[in-house]
């Protein structure tokens, strides 16, 4: 199935408002041209004309002769003029324009006869008033007013009516398709915002199998699987909690017959010092030796299981990491570390050959991995080796080593590395690696952290690291060269 292509509400939105303006644009014409079609047939026709141009001039001449109006006299055409709306009324003589009035007419006058000058402009308005002009022109016609008889020019628009409601019926209807597709637009986007949080509800009330469907590749279908995903990680969540739970159970009852048997011990040889149940004061100092015996015992199970659940708590919340300067940040923690060691009377040597680079790391994390090496150096190292310590950049990673010897008392002593592999855990969750060996009475530590990017290609790379039995060669001959007559 092939997955659909990203589109942006944004985006999503733009298309509809031009959907929207095209629409709208053919709403338009289409009432336009029903406009036109209605006006040319029922407005503009021959009949019609002739109609309402027939009933302007039955009306005219009423006025006329009821109120006894002049050829000249302004005032009460203009007063008719007023009364008839959309109607334009000319009165004019062969010499003269005496009333030019009404819809969308200009005041003219007609040029003087006698006028030399202007002979030429009324000789082409005389052609307007021939007889011929009264019989074809509907608006021309003669009438007679109270002192003479008049030429009479009347035009009736009575299509501006209509088409002045028309284009409030246009302004409605393209502004209700505009907004229509929008809102039908933005409806569509409230419903599928209103389903996914009815579909997150029931997920928060507890129903953790609801499936919640994008249904588009877009914000909220983004939001959709982000969710989806969240809903599935609380799932994975659950079950990886019930798996430590089982886990744990297990662990606890497995051990809790180890931490029994030291500690009936201790309290048995409590009992006996506290009734004073012993011959002598050696007898005494004996139980109070194994007394102290249990109590480290039980605080070496203890630590065990701290790092059981260190190492295999796979709920442990991630720590945020940092960002540090690796030269600073390693230098200050192995020399603490190595410091300590010396006051205990290990020889160490001490390589640090790191330019300024910088990586993400979990300060908690890297002072709990160096405790770890530290403690099993003061547990098992040989102090008759010297233990080395090098530090330096290959590629983008940083390179840790450390290697000492290793007492052969201490091969006899059981363990089941649980120190090593919480090491181990640190640094994969810093996204380096761990490795260790311990063969030949040597026991070497390879720890890796990657470089910021943004760093690593301002620091110049070290040389490549050798293969890893070389490397144990190099530095079992080097430690071995360097042991004390």
């Amino acid at each position: 199935m092939n997955k659909k292509r990203f589109l942006s509400l944004n985006f999503k939105l733009m298309l509809v408002v031009m959907i929207a303006l095209v629409a709208t644009l053919a709403m338009f014409l289409l009432i336009d041209w029903v406009e036109t079609m209605i006006v040319s047939r029922y407005y503009q026709s021959e009949e019609a004309i002739e109609r309402n141009v027939g009933d302007a001039y039955t009306s005219l001449t009423r006025y006329v002769r009821l109120n006894k109006v002049k050829g000249t006299d302004t005032e009460l055409l203009q007063g008719w003029v007023k009364e008839n709306d959309y109607t334009s009324l000319e009165v004019y003589d062969n010499n003269s324009i005496y009333f030019n009035g009404g819809w969308l007419v200009s005041p003219t006058t007609i040029p003087d006869a006698e006028d030399e000058s202007a002979e030429s402009e009324f000789n082409e308005y005389a052609e307007r008033i021939t007889p011929s002009t009264f019989e074809e022109d509907v608006y021309h016609r003669i009438m007679d007013f109270e002192d003479d008889e008049y030429y009479v020019y009347l035009k009736v628009y009575t299509e501006q009516r209509f088409i002045r409601a028309m284009f409030f019926v246009k302004l409605i209807f393209c502004v209700t398709t505009l907004v229509g597709i929008i809102l039908i637009y933005n409806s569509r986007v409230l419903r599928r915002m209103i389903r996914l949080s009815h579909e997150v509800q029931e997920v928060s009330g507890g129903n953790l199998d609801a499936d919640i469907d994008p249904t588009a590749n877009d914000e909220i279908g983004k939001l959709a699987v982000n969710v989806d995903t969240m809903r599935n990680s609380i799932v994975e969540r659950l079950q990886s909690e019930k798996e430590a739970w089982d886990a744990n159970t297990q662990l606890i009852t497995a051990m809790s017959h180890d931490i029994r048997t030291p500690l009936t011990s201790l309290i048995g040889y409590l009992d006996i010092i506290e009734s004073g149940k012993y011959s002598s004061e050696e007898d005494l100092a004996r139980y109070i030796r194994s007394c102290r015996d249990k109590a480290f015992q039980l605080k070496d199970l203890s630590d065990k299981l701290f790092q059981y659940f260190l190492v295999f708590g796979s709920q442990e919340k991630k720590k945020e990491l940092e960002v540090f300067d690796a030269s600073i940040l390693l230098q200050q923690l192995i020399s603490e570390h190595a410091a300590e060691l010396m006051s205990y009377g290990y020889n160490i040597d001490f390589d640090f050959n790191l330019a300024d680079v910088e990586i993400k790391a979990d300060l908690s994390g890297m002072r709990r991995l160096f405790d770890n090496l530290t403690s099993n150096i003061l547990k098992y190292a040989d102090k008759s080796y010297h233990i080395r310590i090098s530090t330096e950049q290959v590629g983008e990673e940083i390179v840790v080593r450390l290697i000492n010897g290793v007492l052969a008392v201490s091969r006899k002593v059981e363990s089941n590395k649980i120190g090593l592999k919480t090491c181990e855990k640190i640094c994969k969750d810093m996204g380096g690696t761990f490795d260790y060996r311990d063969e030949d009475n040597f026991f070497s530590v390879r720890i890796t952290i990657p470089i910021l990017k943004e760093t690593a290609a301002e620091a110049p790379a070290s040389a490549p690291a050798p293969a890893p039995a070389a490397e144990n060669a190099e530095e079992k001959e080097s430690i071995e060269t360097e042991k004390p007559a």
